[in-house]
């Protein structure tokens, strides 16, 4: 009887103990879940705050590229570094309302019958 009660004993004290260990390791798992993603959110705040200013740099240098070809300023420097540039001419813009895939179709066989009709290329080989 002295047995049983110390195998029983024994068997509850090595139960308690393995239940007090996986109950430790998944509260360390838990909190090492935690920190995980407490570091993972401040990288990617950082990570925003870092592509906000990169976003502002960008927009920043728009504008000052944007002020730099305005037309009275680009006038202002042809006067000043006496250039002597002259406004661009209108360009003519031709609008073009015919089906595009005929009049390109037409024009690789005019290049086909041009390439035809174009004398053979005559050459010698030198020989040692």
């Amino acid at each position: 009887m002295k047995n049983s009660s110390h195998a029983f004993v024994n068997q509850l004290l090595v139960c308690l103990l393995v239940t007090i260990g996986f109950g430790g390791s998944l509260g360390l798992g838990t909190v090492w879940m935690r920190h995980q993603i407490s570091t993972t959110a401040n990288a990617n705040r950082a990570l925003k705050a870092e592509w906000e200013r990169v976003e502002r740099l960008i927009d920043e240098k728009k504008t000052l590229v944007e002020t730099e070809q305005a037309p009275d300023k680009l006038r202002q420097l042809n006067a000043a570094m006496r250039l002597g540039l002259v406004p661009m001419s209108e360009v003519s813009i031709v609008h073009v309302t015919d089906n595009t895939t005929d009049r390109l179709a037409a024009r690789a066989s005019r290049d086909d019958r041009a390439d035809a009709r174009s004398a053979p290329v005559a050459f010698r080989v030198a020989q040692h």
